[in-house]
């Protein structure tokens, strides 16, 4: 019975360790790729502008916007649901920004009077939180992460200039 206690003192022991980690875990790392979230000093420039798709783990529901940021500019919002066969086009317009965060208004084709505004902060250059105001408006997870996503064209261009880039730091 001893025995027992003993060994069920050292597996909480052993779990509180590995929960806390080591003094090494916790100290401050520098970022060892640009991948990583940007602090919020380096990232400066908060541009909405441009293409954003979200996919669930399966990938057999996706939202896809088309955010263009100049006044009165109307863009795309497309949401795709495969297993539901369902597909939904609409509208997305940028109603304001300040600083890194921004309010859209998404309205659909089919239902013109169904619409609703969304908060999104952006994360990284190329990526934002996208959160509904009033949860009740939209059948939406409730918050997603649109990552912004090039054009096959737009993607051969940006791999030109990574390899560019890594020939550089390589030299």
């Amino acid at each position: 019975m001893r025995s027992l206690f003993y060994c069920v003192v050292l597996l909480h022991l052993i779990f509180w360790v590995s929960c806390i980690g080591s003094p090494r875990s916790r100290e401050v790392k520098e970022p060892e790729s640009p991948v990583e979230l940007l602090s919020d000093s380096s990232l400066t420039d908060f541009d909405f502008e441009g293409n954003w798709r979200w996919c669930w783990v399966d990938s057999h529901t996706i939202v896809s916007m088309k955010i263009l940021t100049d006044k009165d500019s109307i863009g795309d919002y497309v949401y795709t649901y495969y297993f539901g066969n369902r597909i939904e086009q609409g509208k997305v317009k940028l109603l304001s920004q300040e600083g890194r965060n921004a309010v859209l208004l998404v309205e659909y084709n089919d239902h013109r009077s169904w619409s609703a505004k969304f908060n999104a902060t952006m994360l990284t250059d190329t990526s934002f939180f996208l959160t509904r105001q009033k949860p009740e408006d939209y059948y939406l997870e409730d918050s997603i992460v649109m990552t912004k996503y090039y054009p096959e064209k737009e993607r051969a261009e940006v791999r030109k200039i990574i390899e560019e880039y890594e020939r550089k730091m390589n030299l």
